[in-house]
């Protein structure tokens, strides 16, 4: 199902340490079933999923056990896996979006305005539309 341009979601630009802007990051606002307002996620063609930071910040929901990983670094990093969620992103609707978090308030502190990143791998196909900020996506 391709979203209308009316109802796609929005491109919102991404600030980084020291009032730098990136503008080749896409980022897009997501509302997830046990959240308590919505979170911006960084789409990402490198993850293998959603991996959210600072979570008691805006997720009222409860860890279901720890996975271990590494970061981009090859560093191991030790995630919490949380119940998959429901998530919408303008008026596109993902059901059962399997989510990881970082424990504690671990977030990577040259990224500010967003709140994780998601997978590209959740979409069959994505139209980017740089010049009118928004993005058509597709899902599987």
């Amino acid at each position: 199902m391709l979203l209308q341009h009316t109802s796609c979601p929005r491109i919102f630009p991404a600030e980084v340490a020291d009032g730098f802007v990136l503008p080749n990051l896409i980022i897009v606002e997501a509302r997830l079933s046990d959240g308590t307002r919505p979170v911006r996620l960084m789409l990402d063609s490198g993850a293998n999923g959603a991996i959210l930071f600072n979570t008691p910040e805006y997720l009222a929901t409860r860890q279901r056990g720890y996975l271990l990983g590494t970061g981009v670094d090859g560093r191991p990093l030790i995630f919490s896996a949380l119940p998959p969620q429901h998530m919408k992103i303008g008026s596109l609707e993902l059901s059962g979006v399997p989510l990881v978090a970082l424990p504690g308030t671990h977030k990577d502190s040259r990224a500010k305005g967003f709140d994780g990143v998601l997978t590209l791998g959740l979409f069959e196909r994505i139209f980017i539309c740089y010049a009118d900020h928004f993005i058509v996506l597709e899902p599987r």
